[in-house]
């Protein structure tokens, strides 16, 4: 199950498409009844799914000794027929909301600035043009978990809210998206625990820098952070509820490193939000 649902990304991306809906939900009480906020929120979890087999597959190709033994087996293996699967299902995404997708993109346009950083983000985050030697940014210094948090940010928040008619630069939208970046590196730093012993040292994660455990105290702290965000940003029922979830794996995972808990558990935290939606 773990490979099927994680190493296949497949649940990381319905955590994307879960934080859309409940950014679009935020402003939005009957949001989920609209077509139009589901085309925008499986957009934003089928490109969460490309995305992350695509730069897997490329931290494949430049450092597989960086990679778990199973994980680095199963994109060796299956990688084709996973993005085979991403492919067709963004195939069906453009027939079924082909309609859509000019005002989405329009709508996007107006905050260009902010859609340039993001795609600046996720485009080189395994390997980049414009570093030395097809370096990404997961490569530099302290970088790794600043770009997955904006990105996450932005792109489970900033995007699915100017798509679905907020403006680019408004207040509310831009704190819900800092909030959802604080929740994301909170929840992103026991990954790095995890990955002590394959990271190389250059990259200078959290639990590098100060060690695992002081490394867990970092995380809950911007996991609590990110609910005072929320709840300045208001109507964030789901989010926090999935922060209340995230924070006892934290804590166990200083000392675990068992793959379902991460794979499953803790990308599930972001899943989480798409029940309270439902049932709140």
């Amino acid at each position: 199950m773990v490979k099927i649902v994680g190493y296949s990304h497949f649940w990381i991306a319905l955590g994307a498409l879960c934080s859309a809906l409940a950014t679009m939900h935020a402003y939005a009480p009957l949001a989920l009844q609209d077509v139009s906020t589901w085309g925008i929120a499986t957009a934003i979890g089928l490109g969460t799914g490309v995305l992350y087999t695509l730069q897997r597959r490329i931290k494949w190709a430049r450092m597989p000794q960086n990679m778990p033994v199973d994980r680095r087996q199963f994109i060796e293996r299956w990688f084709e027929w996973v993005m085979g699967i991403w492919m067709i299902g963004g195939l069906i995404w453009l027939v079924i909301f082909w309609d859509g997708l000019l005002p989405w993109l329009t709508a996007l346009a107006g905050g260009w600035p902010v859609l340039l950083v993001l795609l600046a983000l996720v485009s080189g985050y395994a390997s980049n043009p414009f570093l030395n030697q097809g370096n990404g940014w997961r490569d530099v210094s302290r970088m790794k978990l600043p770009v997955i948090a904006i990105a996450w940010g932005l792109a489970t928040v900033w995007v699915p809210g100017v798509m679905s008619g907020e403006g680019p630069w408004e207040v509310n939208l831009i704190v819900r998206a800092i909030a959802q970046s604080t929740f994301i590196a909170g929840l992103t730093i026991p990954f790095d625990v995890r990955d002590l012993q394959i990271d190389p040292v250059a990259m200078n994660t959290v639990p590098q820098r100060i060690g695992q455990r002081r490394a867990a105290m970092i995380a809950l702290l911007l996991i609590l952070l990110s609910g005072c965000f929320f709840m300045v940003a208001g109507n964030a029922v789901a989010p926090m509820v999935a922060g209340a979830c995230a924070i006892p794996w934290v804590v166990y995972g200083r000392s675990a490193r068992d793959e379902w808990l991460y794979s499953i558990i803790l990308d599930g935290c972001l899943i989480v939000q798409g029940f309270v939606i439902f049932f709140y």
